[in-house]
């Protein structure tokens, strides 16, 4: 998927799961989820996505997205594949529903911290 290759490539693949998402740089997480982070666990692999998608369709299908990263815990950030939110990050969670993060992909990867880091 195009959207989402710069995070397929090297050394940006290998180099996520060592990430986490501050929940404060995103006014809807920070409102809305009590964690300060959220670890990322996994790049989906390239051969699995269509899997993953299928596997995750009751929950973001009528959202219209794409998910491409898991977090810690079984919850994925997701890109936006329709016209209408097209690019856009979001973050889906079981307990707490979907939001949209503000920013395309090259914000969210350059606003990710290394675990452990500030947060």
């Amino acid at each position: 998927m195009s959207l989402i290759s710069p995070v397929l490539q090297e050394p940006v693949r290998s180099a996520l799961p060592s990430k986490q998402i501050e929940t404060s740089r995103y006014v809807a997480l920070s409102s809305q989820i009590p964690d300060d982070v959220l670890i990322i666990d996994e790049v989906f692999p390239e051969d699995e996505l269509d899997l993953i998608s299928q596997r995750f369709e009751p929950y973001l299908k009528e959202y219209g997205v794409f998910p491409f990263l898991g977090v810690l815990g079984g919850n994925v950030v997701a890109i936006g594949c329709e016209n209408s939110n097209l690019g856009k990050i979001f973050y889906f969670d079981f307990d707490f529903g979907i939001f949209e993060l503000d920013a395309t992909l090259d914000e969210f990867l350059s606003g990710l911290q290394p675990q452990g880091g500030p947060g």
